[in-house]
């Protein structure tokens, strides 16, 4: 038997959708698991899933699979009809994709739609489990920890012994960017915590593809000398973040990676709702809405914009730090 999980989001949501993919995974147990996506964002939770293979959302046909009754490329049919059960995480498109699959013989499909209704106030992961259940499939809702390929932490080990990390000594990650500018901090504030812990810790700071603020941190900081961490494969990222002693970042995929690792987690909020879309873990703390300033009713909530998190100030979070650097 063969299932198919197909998953096209950001690093974000793949990892908000991790307690629905694993109670997935568990209904069929001794199934061959093959996922489609963004290799690169797949391969976090591969080795989570026991996946068998990786296959690119990107690849040549699957644009027809997106158009309503439509040609279907035989290769593809093909490969889909050689599936027992697919799930498909995404809106509205997803839904036609879904359709499509049951065209080329696939005998059960189910369609996820991959955040809950706006208004709604359950948070995505749960909302996710919870749509399973219409379908058999249960499970508990624990997203942590994420399990990494060995050659992954090997990765990680030998990088601490490379740039002369000595056990006892407290790492600092600092992630200062996010898939939105409205969900990032200021980025001379990052470099304002940066400076004051470069005593008590060594800083990594994190950049991935967008390199949100990466040049304004680094002009910005006057004593810290962080080892820079830029572009790394995300298994390998991953197993960085998990060595670290605390993480700093905004609302973003990353920040969920390092949640979801189990590294104590201090994760800055401004326009989103944590409720509904903050990272999950067992040692997660939110910084921002009704939290550093006061926000209290849903209408609030609901007109908030990213100049709250400009209300955020660089004590608040060194006052959450410090526990974890002395």
């Amino acid at each position: 038997m063969k299932i198919l999980v197909v998953h096209s989001g950001g690093i974000g949501d793949l990892l908000l959708a991790l307690p629905a993919l694993r109670a997935f995974r568990r209904a069929f147990p001794e199934a061959s698991l093959e996922l489609m996506g963004f290799p690169e964002r797949l391969s976090l939770i591969a080795q989570d899933l026991e996946a068998n293979s990786l296959h690119s959302i990107d690849q040549s046909g699957m644009a027809y699979f997106y158009a309503e009754e439509g040609f279907l490329p035989p290769r593809l049919v093909d490969f889909f009809s050689s599936f027992s059960t697919a799930l498909i995480l995404g809106q509205s498109q997803a839904q036609t994709l879904s359709e499509n699959l049951k065209r080329t013989g696939l005998k059960r499909v189910i369609h996820l739609p991959s955040f809950p209704p706006e208004g709604g106030e359950m948070h995505v992961s749960d909302y996710l489990v919870q749509s399973l259940r219409p379908f058999g499939i249960e499970g508990p809702r624990l997203s942590y920890p994420l399990r990494l390929p060995g050659e992954a932490i090997s990765f990680a080990d030998d990088f601490l012994k490379r740039i002369g990390w000595k056990k006892g000594k407290r790492v600092l990650a600092i992630h200062p960017g996010s898939g939105s500018p409205a969900k990032n901090w200021n980025p001379q504030k990052f470099a304002f915590v940066a400076d004051w812990a470069y005593q008590h810790a060594l800083i990594f700071l994190i950049f991935g593809p967008a390199h949100d603020g990466k040049d304004e941190v680094q002009q910005a900081m006057k004593k810290a000398n962080p080892f820079i961490i830029d572009l790394l494969p995300l298994p390998m990222l991953a197993a960085i973040l998990r060595s670290c002693t605390v993480y700093l970042g905004n609302d973003s995929g990353i920040t969920h990676l390092a949640a979801m690792l189990g590294t104590p987690t201090l994760a800055i909020f401004g326009p989103t709702d944590p409720a509904v879309w903050g990272p999950r873990g067992p040692k997660v703390q939110i910084i921002g809405r009704g939290e550093s300033f006061a926000i209290r009713s849903r209408e609030e909530r609901n007109t908030l914009t990213g100049q709250c998190i400009e209300r955020i100030v660089p004590e608040v979070v060194m006052e959450r730090l410090a526990p974890f650097l002395k």
